[in-house]
């Protein structure tokens, strides 16, 4: 009976021992095994075996790990007072840095970020931190990289995630924020008037210009038609003068003789007593018989006349 209970007691006590000495470590955790409280060793995930009641695991996430950070009042280098928050993501690099080096590795970071925080944008003025957010961002990850690395941590990456100046600085950036838009509405109105006056003023001397040219080439045609109705009468009247010089070229002395006697009959007619005539035509014009009996009935009457 006694050597039952004792087995069944050694057997309860195997069994417990083995319940406390099974660990598993789930990926990606790391498990850190102290036993008496000294650093053993490092495990891996998996099923793992250790020294029941004087060994136990630190379990270490390897995993990056995001970190959103508190607002931070920060005053920049004018003396303005602005709030900023960032967040952060990193990772552990060094299980044994990280567990046994530092009481808290992420706590001391956060700390650190915060001071080299204040320290760069106290050099820089409001505008520079509103319009240099990637500047700062580049300047605190290098900072903070460099003292991270004592803590068994990498930090991935530093964002700024908002930038709020104090509400007397917004009412202030607000009330010269319309100043300008009011300024550059009136410039960009005074700017339109002036390019609408310039392009009227354009299309006007265009016009000018156009109506200039068409009085021009109205000018040009008329006077065009004008010299050609000149020429062509010009050219008629030298055609008709040289048609009567070739007609006269052909006709003889009779064709004169002709025409100054019908020239004497139409002034004959007239109610006039004297008619001068060139002494050559009215010779010409007495050798005509009916002109030479003409002639000779004046003269008739003069002669008796004489004689008696």
């Amino acid at each position: 009976m006694i050597l039952l209970i004792i087995s069944i007691l050694i057997l309860v006590l195997v069994i417990v021992c083995l319940v406390f000495s099974i660990r598993i470590v789930v990926q990606p955790n790391v498990g850190v095994v102290m036993t008496l409280g000294k650093y053993e060793k490092t495990l891996n995930p998996g099923l793992h075996f250790i020294k029941p009641f004087i060994s136990k695991i630190v379990t270490v996430s390897t995993a990056q790990t995001p970190l959103d950070l508190d607002q931070q009042i920060v005053i920049t280098k004018d003396n303005a007072e602005i709030s900023v928050k960032i967040s952060l993501k990193f990772h552990v690099t060094n299980i044994s840095d990280f567990v046994f080096k530092n009481e808290n590795s992420v706590r001391s970071m956060v700390q650190d970020t915060r001071a080299s925080l204040r320290g760069i944008i106290g050099n820089k003025e409001l505008n520079e931190v509103l319009n240099g957010t990637q500047e700062i961002n580049a300047a605190l990850f290098k900072e903070i990289s460099s003292v991270t690395a004592g803590y068994g941590l990498n930090v991935d990456r530093i964002n700024i995630d908002s930038v709020n100046p104090s509400q007397d600085i917004q009412n202030s950036m607000n009330r010269l924020l319309q100043a300008t838009r009011e300024r550059d509405a009136t410039i960009a109105t005074a700017e339109g008037k002036s390019r609408s006056i310039t392009l009227e003023n354009e299309a006007n001397n265009r016009a000018l210009l156009e109506t200039n040219k068409a009085e021009n080439e109205a000018m040009v045609t008329r006077a065009q038609a004008k010299a050609t109705s000149v020429k062509i009468e010009a050219e008629a009247e030298a055609v008709r003068i040289q048609t009567v010089n070739d007609a006269l070229r052909v006709v003889d002395g009779n064709y004169f003789v002709d025409l100054n006697t019908k020239a004497f009959e139409e002034l004959a007619k007239s109610p006039a007593n004297t008619i001068v005539l060139p002494n050559k035509t009215a010779d010409t014009m007495g050798q005509l018989p009916a002109i030479g009996e003409l002639l000779k009935n004046k003269k008739a009457p003069a002669t008796d006349a004489a004689g008696e």
